[in-house]
């Protein structure tokens, strides 16, 4: 998604609504899609796990074919800390893991949808 919208960041383009995610990341964030959903592809994403540092790719839906659950977040591997990790798939070739965390809207920026999902590792 290149265009006069981007803005130039080092030497790659970013979307300017996917600035604040790039702070947290060490490395790309760039849209993607695959079988009709989007998604934001976040290399190295950077994150507390019961206030423990983490970096690991992410991957995060925002607009998940199931209504009580609109987005989602994916990642490498299965975090365990008591959720319910319901969810694993093959997404732009690569295996991810998702949890049942509901109702986090797709109607707020996407650093406010990639805030909510984080929430459950509080």
């Amino acid at each position: 998604m290149n265009g006069p919208s981007a803005v130039h960041v080092g030497e790659a383009d970013i979307e300017p609504e996917l600035l604040p995610i790039a702070k947290l990341c060490t490395g790309k964030v760039r849209y993607m899609s695959e079988g009709g959903l989007r998604y934001i592809h976040m290399e190295k994403l950077r994150f507390l796990v019961r206030e423990a540092k983490n970096e690991m790719d992410a991957l995060l839906c925002l607009n998940y074919t199931n209504t009580a659950y609109p987005t989602k977040l994916y990642l490498p591997t299965n975090l365990g800390l008591g959720l319910n990790w319901n969810e694993n798939g093959y997404i732009l070739a690569r295996n991810w893991f998702s949890w049942s965390w509901r109702d986090v809207s797709p109607n707020q920026t996407p650093f406010e949808i990639l805030a909510d999902h984080l929430k459950a590792f509080r």
